[in-house]
C-alpha cells in the first residue's frame, strides 16, 4: 500500500510519515508558513508544497499579500495554492471572501491545484464555481469533506473536484462515504498526528465494499498532482 497525505501542515509533518505514506501535500495558513514550507521541501522530497492564506488567518493581511504569493508560485508551476477558503464562522467574511477570490484567480490563471476549505459557505462557493468556464478550472481539493449529498453532487458536476476524507468524514454523520464516487476520493490526516492513514482507508473500503481502494485512492492523488 502506498499513501499521499491530501492535507497536513508544518507544525505537524514529521508524524505524517507512517507506515506506507509515500508523500504529503503540506498546505500553509498564513505568510509566515511559506518559507517553512520551501525550507522543508528542500530536505525531503516527499513534500508537496502548497501556499496561501487561510480564512482563519486573514486579519492583517496586507492587500498587496497576492503579489507575493504570484511571485512564488511563479518560480516553480508545481507549487498548489492552499490552503484557501471561507469559514462561516469565523470572524470578518468580507475579508475572507476578497483574499479567498484573489487567490483563486490566481490559481485559475496559473492552473495550480487548489486546496479548498469551506466551513458553512458552500452556497457562496457553489455559485462562484458557476461564474468560471469549467474547462478553466485547475484540480480542487476539497479538505475534510464532511457535507451531505446534495453538495457532493453539485460539486461532481466539476470533473476535477475531489473529496480529502480525514478522520471526521469518515466518522462523522454527515459525509455519505458510499455516494461518493471512488475516483474522487483522497485521504488525509489534516495534521493530525494521532491519524492513521491506512486504517482510514480501511474503514473507506469496507463501507464501498472495494477491496482495491488503497490503489484506487493513490491513484486519484496522482492524477491531481499530473493536473489530468
Amino acid at each position: 500500500m502506498k499513501i499521499i497525505d491530501a492535507h497536513t501542515h508544518i507544525d505537524y509533518i514529521t508524524p505524517v510519515f507512517q507506515k506506507d505514506v509515500a508523500g504529503a501535500v503540506c498546505c500553509a495558513t498564513q505568510e509566515s508558513d511559506w518559507s517553512k514550507i520551501l525550507d522543508l521541501m528542500k530536505t525531503d522530497n516527499r513534500i508537496y508544497g502548497a501556499f496561501g492564506i487561510h480564512p482563519w488567518f486573514v486579519e492583517g493581511v496586507n492587500d498587496d499579500f497576492d503579489k507575493n504569493l504570484k511571485q512564488l508560485l511563479q518560480s516553480d508551476s508545481n507549487y498548489m495554492v492552499g490552503e484557501i477558503g471561507v469559514d462561516k464562522y469565523k470572524p470578518d467574511i468580507k475579508k475572507q471572501w476578497d483574499v479567498f477570490i484573489k487567490q483563486f484567480e490566481l490559481a485559475i490563471i496559473l492552473k495550480r491545484i487548489v486546496c479548498l476549505h469551506c466551513v458553512g459557505a458552500w452556497d457562496k462557493i457553489l455559485h462562484t464555481l458557476k461564474q468560471y468556464n469549467k474547462k478553466d478550472l485547475p484540480p480542487i481539493i476539497v479538505h475534510g469533506f464532511n457535507e451531505n449529498e446534495q453538495i457532493m453532487t453539485q460539486l461532481l458536476q466539476y470533473k476535477n473536484v475531489f473529496f480529502s476524507l480525514n478522520k471526521n468524514s469518515v466518522y462523522g454523520k454527515n459525509c455519505r462515504i458510499e455516494q461518493i464516487p471512488q475516483n474522487n476520493i483522497l485521504i488525509e490526516t489534516d495534521g493530525k498526528p494521532d491519524v492513521i492513514l491506512s486504517e482510514l482507508i480501511s474503514v473507506i473500503a469496507k463501507i464501498k465494499n472495494e477491496s482495491n481502494l488503497p490503489e484506487i485512492i493513490y491513484n486519484n492523488m496522482q492524477r491531481v498532482l499530473n493536473n489530468e
